[in-house]
């Protein structure tokens, strides 16, 4: 007689995946031995091309079991050659590990692939994965590369004294032209921008990686694509030879090319470099030597061991006295890499805010007040004292910072973000008492004009043009003319690019920092860097076509309140996400302008009219400076004295975040920038 089963409970389920989850996770680990990398084949036919077989870069046989090596240095174990992903399955250019697989496109392993590459998740713990998830999914791959459609073969050229991997400009923007097609129209000329940098990848070695990134200005792009990218020893000997790839293709899309059943053209639109990399990608004179300034014919002055730009205004450089190489003691010998496209090599090739401004001048203004000359040096108890001040406002910074502020001591080690944050919104309140009125205004000066330049307020566009034309001089009476370095003196330029091409943002590096430093996660061991990061960025155009929405709209629900009078409640929240910013009801994310007034966010409340953020005004609003302007015609205020009155509207009509910092007997709000 059969004896029945017993009931099984959720929680023995849930145990007993846990525990075979982890068996399969220690035989995977188990699996896995190291091994050095070896074997990159190399085709004569192709001119130096170098065929990599599916990120594959080294395989060799050991008691019967084939080894194959992945992109983070550990190996898979398979019974033969016909486990591995090589040829033959639909979608990889190989697997025959696959053929039962149900190719066709399912949510689920969209889904998966998508989640894969945004998060930067390994093959190896992909593949372990899809082993789990098929006990109950059959019809998911068995290996992570059918699934991400890993491509088989890549074409590895050897150029300007390194290597170099050219994925395409089309190629690259397949998925953003895809997504937007439905905004785009017929016959519409897309702005490209490009970003070129090195990026040097270990401290122990010179190799360094080159990519050429970009996004195109016309849509909405969260982030830079990868149009090529070389690597080697030392920066490319020659940037023509480097950019030919790139070149030769833009040159076509000039021209105009069909996306599905719509015809469009794409042209440069503008090249972001930091000084050296604008330099280099110009074919010109650097930053440091005479005749570098990439703005003006200023000769340059040496003195005290740096090159300085002093003194009075001189011609600007033109995209025409550029083609003709009027000051031929600016240009190196030999041809520029862009002279068969249309780019103007002075007008789209703007300063870049990040390295000029806050890496560049405010950097250095800290470290002459910390370490300069015994004249302009604060004392180490001021010092202290502002460093207290600084740390004292950590929780009044919203979460749309990357950083919260750290003390003077860390100063060499601050990021770009921390030196915009004490530019544009702590430095002008922790400095208020410490400075010398003169040196105090100066950096005032500064601090309002590029104020207006990130958002720009173009009735003042002019007047912060003189502003800065103001601050460089008397910087220069302050701390000496020796200090009027490159970026110091590019500053009374920067007017003109946001003229052109509109807010600092918009020609800013920042985007493509931030996506250099993922590029350099792709890379997990010294080996053969290239063939690592080629495979990886292949697949991510192919998988990130769906908008992952994983962070719900509302969040923290609560029940405490406060709420307005008979007012309609559903569910109260402590937290909401929009596509702007971030809103709380904590300190530091729940300062907003409403109209005019700065107002305090106490409850979100959703009920059948929408939702809805319940708020109390401050009663009185003041300027915070008056020097260079009244800084309420930037939206800057005093706001003091917080009413008691609750009242509500809907979140759609909350006009500006604001940064607000504690300042004697109120809080001085600063609107959201970026």
């Amino acid at each position: 007689m059969n004896r029945k089963t017993a009931p099984v409970s959720l929680h023995t389920i849930r145990r007993r995946t846990r525990v075979d989850v982890q068996k399969r996770l220690d035989q995977i680990r188990d699996d896995m031995t190291d091994m050095d990398v070896a074997g990159i084949g190399r085709d004569d036919t192709d001119r130096g091309s170098v065929l990599l077989e599916n990120s594959i870069v080294g395989a060799a046989e050991e008691g019967g079991a084939v080894f194959i090596e992945e992109e983070h240095g550990m190996e898979l174990e398979a019974e033969s050659l016909a486990d591995v992903c090589f040829d033959g399955c639909p979608g990889t250019s190989g697997s025959e590990c696959d053929d039962d697989v149900d190719l066709n496109e399912t949510s689920l392993s969209d889904n998966i692939a998508n989640w894969a590459t945004s998060f930067g998740i390994s093959l190896v713990a992909l593949t372990a994965l899809l082993g789990i998830l098929r006990i109950t999914h059959p019809n998911l791959p068995k290996d992570g590369r059918t699934l991400l459609r890993t491509k088989t073969q890549y074409a590895i050229q050897e150029k300007a004294g390194g290597q170099y991997y050219h994925f395409g400009i089309l190629t690259s923007l397949k998925a953003t032209l895809t997504k937007f097609a439905k905004t785009l129209v017929e016959g519409m000329t897309l702005g490209l921008q490009i970003n070129i940098d090195g990026l040097p990848l270990f401290k122990s070695s010179t190799v360094q990686l080159w990519p050429i990134l970009g996004l195109l200005v016309s849509v909405p792009m969260k982030e830079p694509v990868v149009i090529g990218v070389y690597c080697g020893p030392k920066k490319p000997s020659s940037a023509t030879e480097f950019l030919s790839d790139f070149v030769s293709e833009l040159k076509e899309l000039e021209g105009g090319f069909c996306f599905g059943d719509t015809f469009f053209k794409i042209e440069l639109h503008t090249v972001v470099c930091d000084s050296p990399a604008r330099a280099f990608a110009k074919n010109t004179k650097a930053h440091n030597a005479y005749h570098g300034c990439d703005k003006c014919i200023h000769p340059g002055l040496y003195q005290n061991r740096r090159m300085t730009f002093p003194g009075p205004e001189y011609p600007q450089r033109t995209d025409r006295s550029f083609n003709l190489q009027v000051d031929e003691v600016y240009h190196h010998e030999g041809p520029h890499p862009f002279q068969h496209v249309k780019v103007g090599m002075v007008s789209q090739f703007p300063l870049d805010y990040m390295h000029l401004v806050c890496l560049g001048v405010v950097k250095k203004l800290l470290q002459i007040w910390l370490r300069g000359p015994l004249p302009v040096r604060l004392p180490a108890s001021i010092v202290g004292r502002m460093s207290e001040k600084l740390l004292s406002m950590r929780p009044y910074i919203p979460v749309e910072f990357a950083r919260k502020p750290r003390s003077f001591r860390e100063l060499d080690r601050w990021k770009a973000t921390e030196f915009r944050q004490f530019l544009l919104y702590s430095g002008p309140v922790v400095l208020a008492g410490f400075l010398d009125n003169n040196m105090y205004h100066n950096f005032m000066v500064l601090s309002a004009a590029i104020s207006i330049l990130v958002h720009p307020h173009h009735d003042l566009l002019d007047y912060a043009g003189e502003m800065l034309k103001g601050f460089v001089q008397h910087f220069g009476e302050l701390y000496g003319t020796d200090h009027i370095v490159y970026n110091v003196h590019c500053l009374v330029h920067l007017v003109d690019d946001v003229k052109r091409h509109g807010g600092l943002y918009s020609f800013s590096a920042v985007p493509y920092e931030n996506h250099l430093a993922k590029l350099k996660k792709q890379i997990r061991k010294a080996e053969f860097p290239l063939a690592q990061i080629i495979p990886r960025l292949s697949e991510s155009p192919e998988n990130t076509t769906l908008d992952m929405n994983i962070e719900k709209k509302l969040k923290k629900e609560h029940f405490v309140g406060p709420a307005v009078l008979g007012m309609q409640i559903h569910a109260q929240y402590g937290e909401m996400h929009t596509e702007r910013w971030t809103i709380k009801i904590t300190t530091g994310d729940n300062i907003f302008v409403l109209g005019k007034k700065v107002c305090v966010i106490k409850n979100i409340v959703k009920n059948a009219d929408g939702v809805h953020v319940v708020y109390s005004e401050f009663a009185q609003q003041s300027p915070f400076f008056n020097y260079p302007f009244s800084s309420d015609r930037i939206n800057i205020c005093v706001a003091r004295h917080l009413s008691e009155q609750l009242m509500s509207v809907e979140v759609s009509a909350l006009h500006q975040k604001c940064v607000a910092l504690p300042h004697r007997d109120g809080f001085v709000a600063i609107p959201l920038l970026h």
